[in-house]
């Protein structure tokens, strides 16, 4: 072979062997696309179904006694507990703006919001369902009240859901609850509630119980009377002719300090005199221009007492009718100084009363805040005309019940018919009120009628007497027991099941 042909034999050569090295490169590279497409189709479908909430839903979030639960599920008991510590202090007791996972609850273990309230989400939901199964193992059936209850709430649900479809249910409950879940759920939770509290009804506590509660609780369960005397020390940043000052820091805090000397003072003149034996009234009269509030043989249970600064000298064991402190509660922008006087402790035994009431507000001029008498006198006429429109009726408790739905200026009780329930002399009530309702005299089915000077709508109230009800302190007493009840009925509905958490509590919606 001349040396020509071996050189295009070996170029021949080289060009195949590059075309089988492309052609493997060509493979593998189809490979890799292949796989890197797939992996990225894969990769959508997986967010395609994470979106759409099956996962999580598949996940377990609680399994009691073998039945499991999803996110879902604990999401709504989550909510009700959220609501619960809501609605129960009047306003937030977190911060709305930061997660509750970084809001702490408890400041000696560290246990924040978020973990607080999944375990009480998580002890309802066990609750519920140990309960639950109790009832249908026994046969329980719905009281008519609680069928009612479920019937509502599913006709309330299915008009929403017409109007709304799934929004509503999503924004109260999370993406992962069901139209049909959340109604097993509400079921579920009426059925434990009703069935708990049938047999609550079933214990009859003896004296025993209440005597022993009272014994432990008795600082909240006592009535105080006491008087009361107040003076405030504050910066004075006005000049001589009444007008606002701009103050340095410094002078503010001089101001102040000078005025706590004064009201200091005033504060220990008038507890040496009390102290001393003078009448209470007469010194409210010699120190009425430097008080700025003052209290008069006020009695109140201790529970609402004890809330107060001078709450826990009144409370205190060694109390003796006649005793009388200063108490200072320094704010820092001001200070107040109370000058307390204990007459009496007691546990008010005193039955309370039911009544019910249409109340006739009197007209007011505009810009007035009081009626005048001719005002008050028209709103008596109408009162007397209603009340003998009632005596000429059935004169019944229903029938008045009707007449004040449609007529009684007291929006709220009206509602009710005008009932109101354990009307006590500490509830707060307009003086002439507590008193007819409160006279010993008193018997079921009295009428009157009484006027009110006292409140925001005056006028005149048309009583009825329903009947006499416990003492306060004995329905406190009966109705904590009865929560201890339900706590132990829970807790034996729980005896020997298994309640555990699993990863599907992570898919909780949380503030």
């Amino acid at each position: 072979m001349s040396a020509s042909q071996e050189k295009k034999a070996r170029e021949r050569a080289e060009r195949e062997e590059k075309r089988l090295q492309q052609e493997k490169a060509d493979r593998r590279a189809m490979t890799l696309y292949t796989v890197v497409g797939v992996v990225v189709v894969l990769a959508a479908i997986i967010m395609m179904v994470w979106s759409s909430g099956v996962i999580q839903r598949g996940m377990t979030a609680v399994e009691v006694g073998g039945e499991k639960f999803n996110a879902g599920d604990l999401q709504y008991y989550f909510s009700g507990a959220y609501n619960r510590q809501r609605d129960s202090y009047g306003m937030f007791p977190f911060n709305t703006t930061v997660s509750l996972k970084d809001q702490v609850y408890d400041q000696e273990t560290g246990q924040s919001w978020h973990d607080y309230l999944v375990d009480q989400a998580v002890h309802s939901l066990a609750a519920d369902t140990a309960l639950a199964k109790r009832a249908a193992s026994e046969g329980y059936t719905l009281s008519e009240a609680a069928q009612q209850e479920l019937d509502e709430y599913t006709t309330q649900l299915k008009n929403s859901r017409l109007v709304n479809g799934d929004q509503f249910i999503r924004a109260n409950y999370g993406p992962y609850m069901s139209f049909d879940q959340l109604l097993g759920l509400v079921q579920r939770e009426i059925t434990a509630s009703d069935y708990a509290d049938a047999q609550a009804d079933k214990i009859d506590h003896p004296k025993a119980d209440y005597d022993a509660y009272y014994s432990e609780h008795s600082n909240e369960l006592d009535t105080l009377t006491f008087s009361l005397f107040a003076f405030q020390a504050r910066a004075n940043a006005t000049d001589a002719d009444g007008n606002p000052v701009q103050l340095t820091p410094e002078a503010t805090a001089a101001a102040l300090e000078e005025s706590k000397a004064e009201q200091s003072a005033l504060a220990q003149e008038l507890l040496d005199k009390l102290s001393g034996g003078a009448d209470p009234s007469a010194l409210e009269e010699e120190y009425g221009d430097d008080l700025i509030s003052t209290i008069q043989s006020r009695s109140a249970m201790g529970s609402t007492v004890s809330q107060y600064t001078y709450g826990d000298w009144l409370l205190d064991a060694a109390r003796r009718p006649g005793d009388a402190e200063l108490i200072e509660s320094d704010t820092g922008s001001a200070c107040y100084y109370y000058v307390v006087l204990f007459e009496g402790r007691e546990l008010d035994k005193t039955p309370t009363a039911n009544i019910r009431h249409i109340l006739v507000g009197a007209e007011l001029d505009s810009g007035a805040d009081q009626p005048t008498q001719a005002q008050y006198d028209a709103a008596y006429q109408e009162a007397q005309d209603l009340l003998d429109e009632w005596k000429a009726g059935q004169a019944t408790e229903d029938s008045f019940a009707a007449l004040a739905t449609e007529h009684s200026a007291d929006t709220g009780s009206a509602q009710n018919g005008g009932l109101m329930e354990s009307v006590s002399a500490t509830a707060g009530y307009v003086q002439t009120f507590t008193d007819w309702a409160l006279d010993p005299s008193r018997r079921p089915g009295d009428t009157g009628i009484v006027q009110n000077t006292g409140s925001s709508t005056k006028g005149w109230h048309i009583m009825y007497y329903v009947g006499e009800n416990d003492p306060i302190w004995e329905q406190v007493a009966a109705a904590q027991l009865r929560n201890q009840d339900l706590e132990a009925l829970d807790a034996q509905a729980l005896e020997g099941m298994s309640v555990s958490t699993g990863t599907g509590v992570k898919f909780l919606t949380t503030p």
